[in-house]
């Protein structure tokens, strides 16, 4: 069960990355991301689930 939430949080935060890359690269200096609240909400989602997969209950 926690390789499952690495592995899911792991995707998230790689699929988060590469909208950050392509909204950097397509966006003009100096403006904000025009998916920065999407970015954020997949970091974050990301982030827990990994560190959930620590929690003493899904080790075994």
């Amino acid at each position: 069960m926690a390789l499952i939430l690495i592995l899911t949080g792991l995707a998230l935060l790689i699929i988060a990355l590469i909208l950050f890359v392509q909204g950097r690269k397509d966006a003009p200096q100096g403006t904000p991301l025009p998916n920065g609240r999407g970015i954020l909400a997949l970091t974050l989602a990301g982030l827990l689930l990994a560190l959930a997969s620590q929690l003493p209950v899904f080790r075994g």
